[in-house]
Parts: structure tokens; C-alpha cells; sequence
């Protein structure tokens, strides 16, 4: 069967936004409205998975339902499922778009705000604490709560289920004679067991999956997953951004347990991230987890699918959204245009407003750092010379839209692979060096450097943006990657054992054999340990 798939609409009411002349938030319901309507004419099914509105506010619910309810009437079947940003973790209240007083804290953020009782002269930036008091309140719109989204957009899905998990606002669809599709909502949390406030199912809810995959495997119908958050981080880099808490990370362990039970195919959202990736849960079960981007940010699309469930085998396609008279932006598609604003945006986060940095950055080329990795890059002089000038924070920023985008162009046959990973070998063997703080465990998630930067800069596994998935086969790689080692530790290495004896005169125990001994336990420790259990592009 075809069907779209898409998620993170974050759609936005035009009665939220204050500000008409403000291009780019006019911009986000358009562009939303015609991935739906582009979505709709290519296939008669569709299916939204979470984060539909961007605020949660009841009217961008409303009128975002409105439109669906349009698209509806023309044949098309429209499914979804809602996240985080659909009520915003209960919040009673969400600030309109487009004031322009800015505030000292974001309140609008804060779990139980109540703006009744805020003092928002308390709140708001200095430069705006003489304004009057009905200059300083931002418009605040009531938020929906998930009880009230489940009963909004009950006819998109849960009515015409084949079971229905209330208390989890989760449903089963029969699509045809063959094929049957849990819609998840993965808003519970269970720190307890997991250890961290990552998403996941209610233990009343995994046993209802369960319960609706034997009934399908009964009835001779093969079931997928569509759910929210990924089953797994596209890179290692995605998990360690997130947080210690991982508050919009699963852990690992919903995977696990989903590839247990049975199933080995899933739709996810969430990350923005065009990805296609596997899961291995520690009894050998397998379950790949295709990620759709959102259709408001780079790279704007969606997914076409063709699923054989019978011979499970499943063909994708990312296909980004044309633009529109309505989407009309400078540039001449919203995949440039997105491209510029992710630029951008980073640019600004990174220079901030320190004038040092952004010369930095605006002078630090390749060929500046080039003598560090020389000797085990290797480039030609024709491949020195085609990357030479290229801006260092370019290159950096190059590797984050391959994550976004998908399967990065960075092949270890590349320049810039032979000059990062090298780079990336010479930091590790510093890290490993050094005995006080465990730098894998506290800062990379207990990742290397180079297994943090490698998978950003190509997928080694099945295709991102288009492919077909065999079920039935195990994934392997798709080329050996070179292994790049470094000494540079050593150089801190010696530096510990001078200062070690330097500290001799105080406690000649702890420098000269406790340092050594502490080195010696934390690279037998990093020899015996063991790896991550799942797999990355």
C-alpha cells in the first residue's frame, strides 16, 4: 500500500500572529498548509505524527483541524497523533506570536503558569520596565490539554479504529486487508525505570501493543509503528544534545522492547532529521526506524512510502515541499530558504555577540589547521587545494546538515573525512590520556569523538533520503571505514608524570604512583568495556 507520511507541522494560526508584516512567521502556516495539500495530491492516505501545532494554543488546534477537515472532503484519509508541542506539558496558557516586548525568563515555558498572578513587570527586560502594564502582558491564549486534542481530532483516526487505547490517546487501523498500523502517543514517563524523563508508554499501554500485535499476526495482517519521538538518535551527537535528562530522547530500552515483541518497522518524527536507521535490542530482534523531517524547517519534506507488508519490504522517498505563490520567499525554493535561515541562525548562535569569535570564524580555514592532521590526511595536492580555503565553521556546519538532511556527502574517500577524523583521532588519544575526569561518560554520552563525528558525516548503513528496506535481511555496512589513530596524548602523558613528580615533596604516594596507577586503571577500563548496543548511520 502508498500512503505520505509527515510530522512536526508546528502549525501556527494567522490569528496568533500579531505582526502581519513579519515575512517569516507569516511564512509557517502557508508552507505547512501546502505540504498537506502537495501530501494529499500524491497519495489518498496521510499520516501526521505529532507536534501538529507549534504552541499547543487552542486557536492554531482549531484552525489547523479546520483545514484538515477541508483536505478530508477531497478523499484524502488523514491519520494523527499528537507530542509535546500539541499541549506543552499541561501548560495552562501560550503566548501569542509576534510581540515585540522580549522578557528576562520565558514564562510561557514554565510547567503550571499561571498569568493571573505573574508580575510581569518583574519579568520584562529592562529596557521595557517603563512601558504601561497593558504594554508589558503578551497576549496569552488558552493552551488545549491532551484530553481535549485526543476529543478534537477524534475523527482523524480514532473513530474509525480498530482499537482504541484511551488512557494512552494511542489507536490501531486496519489500512487494508493486509496491513494494520499502531498511531502511538508516547507522552508518559517513567524515570524510574529508565533512569532519565525520556519518552515512552505506559506499562497499560505496552501491554495493549503487545495484545495488538498478536491480534494482527492472528488475523494474518502485518502491523508498523507510528510514533513521535525516534526509537533511537540518528547520531550519537543527537543524544548528548539532548540532555542528561534526555527529556526528547527515548531511551533506548522502548526500542528493545518493541523489537522483542515482534515488530521491526516504525515511522517516526521528532528530530527534523531525515534518517533511516536499526535498532539491535540485546536478544538479536531488529527494527528499523524510518524519521520523516519536519515539513517547517531544513530540509522541508515529507515522506512518500510503498509498503509490502506481506514480503516486508518498504520503499521511501523524501520529497521536499515546491514552493507556492503563497510560500513565495527570496530564494528560489524553501529548501534554500530554510537552508540560509539554519545558516544563519547558527552563525548567530555560535559568534553571538562577541566581535573575537566572529572574526574567528570568519578567517579560521581548513588550511590553518591543516599541519595538525598533514601526516595521516594525505591529500593530493589537487584535494588540498579544493578545500584549502573553505571556512573551518563551514565545514562544522556542512557536517550538521548532512545530519539533517541525510546521507551525508563525507565518504572516507573525501578531503574533508581525511582531515576531520584524523583531527578526531589526536582529541580522543588526549582524552584517553588523561586520568581525573572521565570525559567519554560525563560530556560525549561514553563515545569516542571520532564515533560521535563519524556517523554526521556519512551514512554507512541503508539510504536516508530514498531506498528500499528488505525486513527480511540483516543490515551490514555498506564500506569499511579506515581506522585513524593518534599519539598525541602522550605530550599530556608526559606533562602528568612532571607534574607528578613536581608534587612529589607533598604527597610523593599520590603523584608518582597514584597518577600513573589511575591512567592505568581508566585504559584497562576503556579496553574491557563495552560498547553502545545500538547502531547509527
Amino acid at each position: 500500500m502508498k500512503f505520505a507520511m509527515m510530522s512536526d507541522t508546528h502549525y501556527i494560526s494567522r490569528r496568533m500572529i500579531t505582526d502581519k508584516t513579519d515575512k517569516e512567521l507569516m511564512l509557517q502556516p502557508a508552507v505547512t498548509e501546502a505540504a498537506v495539500l502537495q501530501a494529499a495530491k500524491e497519495s489518498d492516505t496521510l499520516f501526521i505524527i505529532g507536534d501538529l501545532t507549534d504552541s499547543g494554543d487552542i486557536l492554531s488546534h482549531e484552525d489547523f483541524s479546520a483545514f484538515l477537515r477541508e483536505v478530508k472532503k477531497s478523499g484524502t484519509k488523514i491519520y494523527v497523533t499528537f507530542a509535546t508541542h500539541d499541549f506543552h506539558h499541561h501548560r495552562a496558557y501560550v503566548r501569542k506570536y509576534g510581540e515585540k516586548v522580549e522578557y528576562k525568563a520565558s514564562p510561557w515555558n514554565m510547567p503550571w503558569f499561571d498569568p493571573e498572578k505573574a508580575d510581569w513587570k518583574k519579568l520584562v527586560k529592562d529596557e521595557y520596565a517603563d512601558l504601561p502594564e497593558e504594554d508589558i502582558v503578551p497576549g496569552l491564549v488558552p493552551a488545549l490539554s491532551p484530553e481535549e486534542i485526543w476529543e478534537l481530532y477524534r475523527e482523524f483516526g480514532p473513530d474509525e479504529a480498530y482499537s482504541v487505547n484511551e488512557a494512552s490517546f494511542s489507536y490501531c487501523l486496519d489500512l487494508d486487508e493486509k496491513t494494520r498500523c499502531l498511531m502511538l502517543n508516547d507522552i508518559f514517563r517513567n524515570e524510574e525505570a529508565l533512569k532519565d524523563k525520556s519518552p515512552t508508554y505506559a506499562p497499560s499501554c505496552l501491554k495493549w501493543i503487545k495484545q495488538m500485535y498478536d491480534e494482527a499476526k492472528r488475523d494474518g495482517k502485518y502491523i508498523f509503528i507510528c510514533s513521535h519521538h525516534p526509537l533511537l538518535p540518528a547520531v550519537p551527537a543527537h543524544r548528548i544534545g539532548a540532555g542528561k535528562e534526555n527529556r526528547d530522547m527515548r531511551s533506548p530500552i522502548v526500542g528493545h522492547t518493541l523489537a522483542d515483541i515482534g515488530f521491526d518497522l516504525a515511522f517516526t518524527g521528532h528530530s527534523h532529521f531525515c534518517d533511516v536507521g536499526f535498532l539491535r535490542s540485546e536478544s538479536g530482534s531488529i527494527i528499523w526506524d524510518i524519521t520523516t523531517p519536519s515539513v517547517r524547517f531544513y530540509p522541508p519534506a515529507y515522506r512518500a512510502i510503498d509498503l509490502d507488508g506481506e514480503n516486508r519490504k518498504v520503499t521511501y522517498n523524501c520529497r521536499y515541499i515546491d514552493a507556492t505563490k503563497e510560500t513565495k520567499t527570496e530564494e528560489n525554493t524553501l529548501f534554500e530558504h530554510y537552508h540560509r535561515v539554519f545558516y544563519n541562525d547558527y552563525y548567530r548562535s555560535v559568534t553571538g555577540s562577541n566581535p573575537l569569535v566572529k572574526k574567528l570564524m570568519d578567517r579560521l580555514t581548513v588550511k590553518d589547521v591543516y599541519f595538525i592532521v598533514k601526516n595521516k590526511a594525505r591529500l593530493t595536492a589537487e584535494e588540498y587545494n579544493s578545500i584549502k580555503d573553505l571556512k573551518l565553521f563551514d565545514l562544522i556546519i556542512e557536517t550538521a546538515f548532512n545530519m539533517l538532511i541525510g546521507d551525508g556527502e563525507y565518504t572516507p574517500d573525501t578531503p574533508q573525512y581525511r582531515i576531520l577524523m584524523p583531527l578526531c583521532a589526536k582529541l580522543d588519544s588526549i582524552i584517553d590520556a588523561q586520568p581525573f575526569v572521565d570525559v567519554k561518560k560525563k560530556y560525549l554520552g561514553g563515545y569516542s569523538v571520532a564515533e560521535v563525528i563519524e556517523p554526521m558525516l556519512f551514512n554507512n548503513f541503508a539510504p536516508d533520503r530514498e531506498g528500499v528496506l528488505d525486513l527480511t535481511k540483516a543490515p551490514c555496512p555498506r564500506m569499511e571505514t579506515p581506522v585513524y589513530t593518534s599519539h598525541a596524548g602522550d605530550v599530556l602523558m608526559g606533562f602528568i608524570y612532571v607534574l607528578a613528580l613536581a608534587l612529589s615533596f607533598l604527597a610523593p604516594v599520590a603523584a608518582a604512583v597514584g597518577i600513573p596507577a589511575l591512567t592505568a586503571m581508566k585504559k584497562l577500563k576503556a579496553k574491557n568495556g563495552k560498547g553502545p548496543f545500538y547502531k547509527y548511520n
